[in-house]
This record gives C-alpha cells, sequence and structure tokens, in this order.
C-alpha cells in the first residue's frame, strides 16, 4: 500500500552545514511540508525516534555519526524508512552508491536545485514500499 504525499508530510534533515540546513528547511516548508532538522547522524537519529517522520534527507560527510552511520541505524529500527542521501563531497559518487546499498530510496548530489529536491521529496513519498 503507497503512502500519499500529503502537505503535511514531515521530512527530518540532517547535515552539520546550518546554512545548507536551513536553505533545505526553507525551501522544503516554502513546499508545505514539516520540516525538522538535526545538526549530524546522532542528533539525527534522536530526533527520528523522537517524533513522526515520514522521509529523512540526510547528507553523508558529518562528524559524529556520518550518514552511512545514520542511515544503517535508522534501517535497523525501520527497514521501510524513507531516505533521501545528499552529498557534495568530491567522491559523492560511491558515498551515494554506499547510501542507495543500506537503503537510501534516492540519491542527490550537492548543490541541488529547490525544484529536483522538492520533486524527489514528493517522488519517494509516494513510492511503494
Amino acid at each position: 500500500m503507497t503512502k500519499p504525499a500529503t502537505p503535511a508530510a514531515a521530512v527530518l534533515v540532517v547535515d552539520d552545514d546550518e546554512v545548507m540546513r536551513d536553505l533545505l528547511k526553507r525551501v522544503l516548508e516554502r513546499s508545505g511540508f514539516a520540516v525538522v532538522t538535526a545538526r549530524d547522524g546522532r542528533d539525527g537519529v534522536e530526533r527520528f525516534r523522537g517524533q513522526e517522520v515520514d522521509l529523512t534527507i540526510t547528507d553523508m560527510v558529518m562528524p559524529v555519526m556520518d550518514g552511512l552511520e545514520m542511515i544503517r541505524a535508522l534501517v535497523a529500527e525501520q527497514p521501510n524508512i524513507r531516505i533521501i542521501a545528499v552529498s557534495g563531497v568530491d567522491d559523492w559518487d560511491n558515498y551515494l552508491k554506499a547510501a542507495r546499498s543500506l537503503g537510501a530510496k534516492a540519491v542527490l548530489r550537492k548543490p541541488v536545485s529547490s525544484a529536483d529536491l522538492v520533486n524527489t521529496v514528493r517522488r519517494v513519498l509516494t513510492e511503494a514500499d
């Protein structure tokens, strides 16, 4: 059964770069999503556990707990979780391939356009588990 994408869908944005985190939050909120943010993977896991989240967007390279570690932790708790991995590092292709293999439903390369971000979020929210 698919879960419809609703304007009230809750999105968790995890990125150690405050400017990027705030930008993603603003873009998603303007598109009608409820957004919660976290500063690293550990913070992201805690926020995920603390409230209902429909989709998680995570950066790959972060201190404390990186995106791959966070994806592993979240998938272990909720195998059908919807995750979008985002990276802007030089070796982004390897990070994003690894994220896909661990369970990310989509991957995006930074810088990501607002339209690509919103379209990808909507697509992942409407995909069947």
